[in-house]
């Protein structure tokens, strides 16, 4: 055998060796992956469940406000604060202390007048609006309701020309009582149906995965009323509903 014969001959051997070396490899990889995939999957049960309360109000929450207008700003602010004024006095007679009344926006715009041949708009006037919040609450809804009247009547009275609503919901210290409530009662609804559902499948719960809780969810009630001098408002709020869900992944057998 000449030189260029032994030459290809042992590149042939070569190229042999280091097909053989990357056959066993994959080979063994493919074992190695085979024997990972094999490894049993988790099995679980995911469940939601619902707890629920209602409850009556012991809050009540009334949104007016005074919109007064003058041809100077000073004018329509001076109308203004006489009106609140006279609604802070009012209030105080029937027992509601100044700090349960908070402001919740305030303003003062110019008024304009758009004349009909087109020319240039020009001001008219001022506005003051002035709109505040007065909180009640009190563990007799029907009491509540009775009082929520009262203080729109006496807010009429003073001047108040604005009474947007009335909202009845909790208070958080109830609110932080419920909460817990629910939450037990979501609990075990979603342990009743796992239970359920395990049974019905003849399947056998070991375990928790996961556990997720959504924030409690109250309904509170809204009324909107008219603002009418002289009248007996009376306010029957009923029952309000606290919700809180969970979403619990089981591990089953």
């Amino acid at each position: 055998m000449n030189r260029e014969q032994k030459i290809v001959t042992l590149g042939a051997m070569a190229l042999a060796l280091v097909l053989i070396s990357t056959s066993l490899y994959s080979l063994l990889a493919n074992t190695s992956t085979a024997n990972t995939n094999n490894t049993p999957p988790e099995h679980t049960l995911s469940v939601t469940g619902i707890g629920e309360i209602k409850v009556y109000p012991d809050t009540a929450i009334i949104s007016l406000g005074a919109l007064t207008e003058a041809p100077t700003t000073t004018e329509a602010v001076a109308k203004n604060a006489e009106i609140v004024d006279k609604l802070l006095t009012r209030l105080e007679a029937i027992g509601l202390p100044r700090q349960d009344v908070e402001t919740t926006y305030y303003n003062i715009y110019p008024v304009y007048k758009y004349p009909n041949d087109g020319s240039s708009p020009y001001i008219t006037g001022y506005r003051a609006v002035h709109n505040l919040e007065v909180a009640l609450k009190g563990d007799n809804v029907t009491q509540l309701g009775v009082k929520a009247g009262k203080v729109i009547d006496e807010a009429v009275l003073a001047g108040i020309n604005q009474v947007t609503g009335v909202q009845f919901t909790v208070s958080d210290q109830l609110a932080k009582q419920l909460k817990n409530q629910t939450l037990k009662l979501a609990i075990e609804d979603a342990e009743s149906k796992a239970n359920l559902t395990a049974t019905t499948l003849k399947l056998k719960i070991v375990g928790v995965q996961s556990a997720t809780e959504s924030s409690p969810v109250s309904y509170p009630i809204y009324y909107r009323t008219d603002a009418k001098e002289g009248s007996n408002t009376v306010l029957i709020p009923g029952q309000m509903s606290i919700s809180t869900s969970i979403h619990i992944v089981y591990l089953i057998d």
